[in-house]
């Protein structure tokens, strides 16, 4: 059943241009040492910063986690068309999901989603390829209805061909009930044709007696904060969400835990604090590889 709109209202609402209120991706930036964020996005990774000073590994192992699972499917999958939702804003490292996905398939389709206007024109304007098949679609992941009416839309579509969904930093900010999260991958899941994969984050309650509280701590910071929003969830409420895939090994873990490139890291303990899961849609399969290192 697909969600009403009356019931999202209590959603993130992306601010835009208001400069009295968070922007997630420029949170993000922030975080990633980038030029773009503003002031309040400054100041509020310094407020998150007096939960643990290492709060900053939580942003950076989510991304790349994304970046080793991008690879590791692109490589491993024939997958025809990308949908991202959580790019955040482009950089010019040469390591953007889209860079990864054409090296890896210069063919494939990438298309960008992004509920924000002022992240989606910083996007349009450094992404955008209508010749590499590479498009930004501004409209609400959290409305699947919605988004997958518009990615038909799109120039580039390949209704019925494998897929890799990514769904990266946007589940932990609904805004909703654990239920209400769940419903929103549900009903894209449902959306996505057999063979596909979805690679998704969400901020963790690792459920450990030292480190629950500092994942709650953290979590009330968000709440209080500018941005208004921002929930962890316990390993069974993530694996809820993806009812119906077959979740990769090693299952949901700790991002930085997901096949790091080289040696096991030596995190710090906010590194427990946003798990990553890679599923796969249709019919388990015994086919998967298990990579013993990413690179």
């Amino acid at each position: 059943m697909t969600t009403d709109e009356a019931t999202r209202q209590w959603t993130y609402n992306p601010p835009g241009v208001d400069p009295t209120r968070v922007n997630l991706p420029y949170l993000y930036d922030a975080f990633f040492d980038g030029k773009e964020a503003h002031e309040i996005e400054h100041h509020m990774r310094d407020q998150l910063r007096t939960v643990s000073p290492d709060i900053g590994f939580v942003f950076t192992s989510e991304r790349e986690f994304v970046r080793r699972a991008v690879r590791y499917l692109a490589r491993s999958y024939r997958i025809t068309r990308w949908l991202i939702a959580g790019y955040g804003l482009p950089d010019f490292s040469g390591q953007n999901l889209h860079q990864i996905i054409r090296r890896c398939e210069s063919s494939t389709s990438v298309t960008v989603i992004e509920a924000d206007c002022l992240a989606a024109a910083a996007q349009r304007a450094l992404i955008e390829d209508g010749e590499n098949q590479t498009h930004v679609v501004q409209v609400d992941p959290y409305n699947p209805k919605r988004m997958w009416e518009s990615i038909d839309e799109a120039p580039v579509s390949s209704r019925r061909e494998p897929t890799g969904l990514i769904l990266s930093g946007i589940l932990s900010f609904h805004g909703g009930t654990r239920a209400e999260v769940a419903e929103v991958v549900q009903e894209h899941i449902e959306h996505l044709p057999n063979g596909s994969f979805i690679i998704a984050t969400h901020l963790f309650d690792p459920e450990h007696p030292e480190l629950t509280p500092l994942a709650k701590t953290f979590e009330d910071h968000l709440w209080h904060s500018p941005l208004g929003v921002g929930t962890v969830a316990t390993r069974k409420e993530i694996e809820t969400m993806f009812t119906g895939t077959a979740i990769l090994p090693p299952g949901v873990s700790p991002a930085y835990m997901w096949y790091p490139e080289g040696p096991p890291l030596i995190s710090p303990v906010t590194g427990m604090l946003v798990a990553g899961v890679v599923a796969h849609v249709g019919i388990a399969c015994d086919f998967f590889a298990i990579p013993e290192q990413v690179s």
